[in-house]
Parts: structure tokens; sequence; C-alpha cells
């Protein structure tokens, strides 16, 4: 049960943050003052705000979506007669209860946000010059880009709700690909 719980949980961690990459790595050699800049940018963008939001999401989400995609799939497989499927649901609510502590866990680090901002400012500094960096902060803090930013977090919302509505219809019909091939066990 765990190892289905987990390529569920990945698979809609990267299904719902696809701006976060897992290879990221600093780059070393990039200008100190397009760093700083590239760090007052994130600021102004409200980037730890959206990503606290979006972490809180995801928390909220996790366990609700890997419930409804493993209850599919238990009741879907014909290998299973309705006392084993019982029984299975019944490990799934005891499973689910366990994910929703190691999500909690998870995105309750309050190191998480940190680290992810950490990596996304050599991003930003290798891919924009001081000038452009200047030009986006100077965006983000006018009226249209606090809008943006006002918005921001519904867009969000809405963009996951797509992304899970698209994705987990796929998912499932893997994880009962998966199942099958494996013999139904």
């Amino acid at each position: 049960m765990r190892k289905p719980l987990a390529a569920i949980a990945s698979a809609f961690i990267l299904s719902c943050a696809p701006a976060f990459s897992l290879a990221a790595a600093p780059v070393p050699s990039a200008d100190p003052a397009v760093v700083a800049a590239a760090r007052d940018m994130l600021a102004a963008m409200k980037v730890r705000d959206m990503m606290t939001n979006m972490l809180a999401q995801m928390e909220q989400r996790m366990p609700v979506q890997m419930r409804s995609t493993m209850t599919a799939s238990i009741n879907g497989n014909p290998n299973l007669d309705a006392d084993q499927k019982a029984e299975q649901l019944k490990k799934l609510d005891e499973a689910t209860k366990a994910a929703a502590v190691q999500a909690h866990t998870l995105f309750a680090d309050p190191t998480l946000v940190d680290d992810m901002i950490a990596e996304m400012v050599p991003l930003y500094a290798e891919t924009y010059t001081l000038d452009e960096i200047r030009q986006l902060t100077a965006f983000y803090t006018s009226p249209l880009g606090q809008k943006m930013q006002a918005r921001a977090p519904e867009l969000m919302a809405r963009s996951m709700e797509i992304s899970q509505r698209v994705m987990m219809p796929r998912i499932q019909k893997a994880m009962a690909q998966s199942h099958q091939a494996l013999g139904g066990k």
C-alpha cells in the first residue's frame, strides 16, 4: 500500500507544481548584484506567500486525491471480492491518515520555502540581466503587478483544479494498467 501511495503523491506533486525543479543547482558564478536584485524581485513577486499558500493547498488536497485514486483502483479490481475490497479500503483509510501526517510534516517545514527560494534566486540571476530584473521588479510593484499578485492564489487554485481534472483520470488509468500487468495483485 505504501508504494502506490508514494507513487500517487509524487505524481500529484509533480502535476500540481510543475515549476519545481528537482535538479536545480545554484549558479556559483552569478553576479552578486544580480543575485541581490533577484531576491528583491522574488520578494516583490510575493513568491514566499504564493509558495506557502500553494503548499497549504497541496497538503489539504493530497490525501483526498490519494484516497480517491486508490479507492477507484480497489473498487475497480475484478480480482478482489467484496470482503477483500472492504479490507483494502480499511487499510487505505489507515494509510491515508498516515499520509496526511507525513504531508503535514513535509509541507509545514519552515525551511521548505526558504530552500525553494534559495534555489530559485540563481535561476532568475542566470536567466535575466540586472536591468531586466529591475524592470520586472518595477512591474511587480506597479498597480497591474499588484493586481496580478492579488489574483495569483485564485488563478493557481483554479489551475491546480484543472491539472487534477486532466491528470487524475490518466493516473487512474495508468495505475489500473500497472495493477493488471502485475497480475491484479
